[in-house]
């Protein structure tokens, strides 16, 4: 039987058209330029002809159709634009303003509301209704970012398809029938979504607001200016909309093959801090024992001079220490500064890394682009909570889902996508290494050890299912996540990993902030002889360093074991910061220099793909405070170096001479796994005490998302995750004091009974500067375990705690 033709052509408004077969109609018509009006229909969602706005009329069918959802078939003729066509629009124009409030001059929608301009190109012009319209008690809250006002929604239901076909987490329900129907949460709680930004940005009318922009601007107001998102590593491209040199609102800026129109709201709500009170606008120098304010020729003198008299004493008593949050321009001039001029070849921006981590022992970022993922049919996250981390990467990860794709999960605990989960393996805290093992070596033929994987916690049936599908998969990816490469089996996890990628698995790996990966790209990484982060830190107790230089990082609060770092700066005479508060590092400093932030200067950076993007100077920064390689620049000229760079652009040209493929636009791609790590098959020793699992969430309360109110309400306080039988052996009971302890160090917070941890393991998550979790962890114990007891509040601020607020 004969293949049917790839396209078709139809007529629409007496043009031709030839299109791709199962294209519809609205898009053919699109594709001719001729515009057709929808509410209801976006195009990253299947259509649903809900509006009726779209409507067009075709030859030989009795009604008119909605052209969104209409396919277009051979010789079918259309009418986009006659009077009864224009007339049906019209009218059902008149119907949704029936009961649409008179908002416009208050409406944060205004002068980009769909509404608008379809009632100015296609409306009557005037109204026959003079009843009264619905009226609510306005506005409604729905949350820490999401505001709703009810009578100005047209029911298009594009919020709600969001949450159920695009992000998966159903934030919103539509509730009640007729014209009492209204959009609201489930059980009109607090919205639950960490994307929940989006239903703004598609919503056609100004239903759906932000609490942290409404009444702040107008569209006409703003300037946009092109960005990148710089939290989580994914590098989302942004528009950074100001008014009166105020960064009044960040939006998604349209990249198809990376965040397509999406952002998570970490990336849309969580800029406040640009212009917190309390930014640094003054170099500090350490004075009889305090922080005084001074001036920058001061202050830069003063490092100038000890990195001159360091490097007397020889090359390698200075260390620098990160680099994730500055522009690939400002890691090459670091670089530079402290390999050319200092001398050092001790750099590094891993400063979450534990001494001997898998994570130092491999290129991050993914091997492939983020639009590929949709197109493989087997995901398989190892120690990677996606959500928590890198969220745009899981909407790709659903669409693969959607499309068929099996997704399988090797971590401690549930992930909050478990649903989606075709098979689940929560594994004894350690035994990753083992599981992933006990997988690879039967993709290679090998009978999996049953025996073996019942001890480590997990089912074999399910490793049976996911070694057959492995085998039979298409493109199967592999993510493996910090979990899995700081934990004891992290050169375990690599060493099967590399088994899977021989057996045509692709492996990503899931580390790095902010622009980690440009700050590795630009040479900040140990050199011949240098230290890695946690190396530095230890050398650096043992009074090995003269100075630590730390910029882009807050060690304090990242490194994984806070009595180290704490040994590090009390035998360090000199740790300079970059920084743009007064953070815990920084309180401790010698010297702290006022930074500017990425809003705030030009340059490029780097995501998790390699991919190299521009940013532009959105805002000026706080007088007083400078480019960290404008500061870079001035200590190298202290130090008699003859640079002349005339802007970014000069800097940039030199980095990509020293490396070759560096083009805005182009892919740094890391490559395939390459080395010979070593595998350990044994299970961790079981214990009788409490497993402490920590990890990163995507809403916490660190330097910047501390000053973002929204974000830190939706944050909300630290807590300790406890099973219930764990809680009530205890007398623990929900949102009750809990004490958690290892030896002298303890934390007290509040104690969250959840089925989310599986028994005999507590979990805490990372981010909450005011109750650091690394006063609990320890870089000689990979597995720490921990006591919990409940106390009363009068015994919450004993010595050696610290109490969550």
């Amino acid at each position: 039987m004969a293949e049917p033709p790839a396209t078709v052509t139809l007529t629409i408004d007496g043009r031709a058209v030839t299109v791709a077969r199962g294209t519809t109609v609205w898009h053919a018509a699109e594709q001719a330029g001729i515009d057709i009006p929808i509410f209801c229909y976006l195009d990253r969602m299947p259509p649903l002809g809900a509006c009726r706005q779209c409507f067009v009329r075709v030859e030989k069918m009795a009604r008119l159709q909605t052209s969104c959802t209409l396919v277009a078939e051979e010789g079918m003729v259309v009418s986009a634009s006659t009077p009864d066509v224009r007339g049906a629009q019209e009218r059902n124009l008149e119907f949704l303003l029936i009961n649409h409030p008179l908002d416009c001059p208050i409406c944060d929608k205004g002068g980009e509301c769909p509404l608008q301009d379809q009632t100015f190109a296609y409306g009557s012009g005037r109204s026959r209704f003079v009843e009264l319209k619905r009226d609510f008690a306005k506005p409604v809250s729905l949350g820490s970012v999401l505001v709703l006002d009810r009578e100005r929604c047209i029911l298009c239901w594009r919020c709600v398809r969001f949450g159920e076909i695009v992000a998966g987490d159903d934030a919103l329900k539509g509730f009640e029938r007729g014209f009492q129907t209204e959009i609201n949460t489930p059980f009109t709680q607090p919205v639950r979504s960490k994307f929940i930004g989006n239903t703004i940005s598609i919503c056609p009318v100004g239903a759906l607001t932000s609490r942290t922009y409404r009444f702040q601007a107008r569209p006409w107001d703003n300037d946009a200016v092109p960005s990148v998102c710089n939290h989580c590593g994914l590098g989302c491209t942004v528009w950074l909309d100001v008014r009166d040199q105020t960064v009044a609102r960040v939006r998604p800026r349209e990249t198809p093959d990376l965040n397509d129109i999406w952002l998570c709201d970490l990336g849309q709500f969580g800029f406040e801090w640009l212009h917190a009170k309390d930014r640094l606008t003054r170099p500090l120098v350490r004075k009889n024992g305090q922080l005084v304010e001074t001036t920058w020729d001061e202050a830069l003198d003063l490092v100038a001079a000890r990195l001159a008299e360091s490097r007397q004493r020889g090359a390698g008593r200075v260390g620098v220490l990160g680099g994730a949050r500055l522009t690939n321009e400002d890691n090459f001039l670091l670089r530079r500064v402290f390999r050319e001029i200092v001398g050092t070849p001790h750099l590094d921006h891993r400063l979450d890394a534990r001494p001997g981590s898998a994570s130092l022992q491999v290129a991050w970022g993914l091997r492939g682009p983020l639009a590929a993922i949709p197109e493989s049919s087997l995901l398989l996250l190892v120690g990677c909570d996606i959500t928590e981390e890198y969220p745009i990467a899981w909407l790709r990860m659903k669409q693969a889902v959607d499309h068929g794709a099996q997704l399988y999960a090797i971590h401690p605990k549930p992930l909050e996508i478990h649903r989606f989960i075709t098979g689940r393996l929560i594994h004894s805290p350690g035994a990753e290494g083992v599981v992933l093992a006990q997988i690879a070596n039967a993709v290679r033929g090998q009978k999996p050890d049953a025996k073996v994987l019942q001890e480590a916690g997990v089912d074999p049936a399910v490793v049976a299912g996911l070694v057959a599908r492995l085998r039979a998969a298409a493109r199967p990816m592999v993510f493996i996540g910090k979990n899995a490469l700081e934990g004891p089996a992290g050169t375990t996890v690599l060493h099967a990993a590399q088994r899977l990628q021989a057996a045509g698995c692709m492996i990503h790996i899931m580390r790095g902030k902010g622009n980690a990966v440009g700050a590795a790209l630009m040479g900040v990484l140990p050199g011949p002889g240098g230290w890695t982060a946690p190396e530095m830190i230890q050398q650096a107790a043992r009074g090995a360093l003269d100075v630590l230089y730390v910029l882009g990082g807050d060690p304090a609060t990242e490194v994984g074991d806070a009595h180290a770092w704490a040994a590090a700066r009390e035998h360090t005479p000199l740790v300079v910061v970059h920084d743009l508060f007064l953070t815990a590092t920084g309180r401790d400093a010698d010297v702290v220099l006022p930074a500017l932030t990425y809003a705030e200067k030009h340059g490029t950076v780097c995501n998790l793909e390699g991919r190299v993007q521009q940013i532009e100077a959105a805002v000026r920064g706080p007088a007083g405070a400078r480019g960290d390689g404008a500061i870079l620049l001035e200590l190298a000229a202290r130090l008699g170096a003859e640079w002349s760079y005339g802007g970014w652009e000069e800097i940039f040209a030199d980095a990509r001479a020293a490396v070759p493929g560096l083009e805005i636009g182009a892919f740094r791609t890391p490559p395939p796994l390459q080395g010979d790590w070593p595998a350990n098959g044994a299970l961790p020793a079981r214990s009788a005490d409490l497993v402490l699992i920590t990890g990163e969430v995507l809403f916490d309360r660190g330097s910047m998302t501390a000053r973002s109110p929204a974000i830190a309400d939706l944050a909300g306080p630290p807590s300790v995750w406890v099973h219930p039988a764990d809680a009530a052996s205890r007398g623990l009971v929900d949102g009750a004091l809990a004490q958690l302890s290892v030896g002298a160090a303890g934390l007290v917070l509040r104690a969250r009974l959840t089925e989310e941890v599986p028994p005999g393991r507590v979990y805490v998550p990372r981010g909450y500067d005011a109750v650091p979790v690394n006063r609990l962890l320890s870089w000689d114990q990979p597995l720490v375990t921990v006591s919990l007891r409940a106390i009363d509040a009068a015994a919450a601020a004993g010595p050696g705690s610290e109490v969550a607020p």
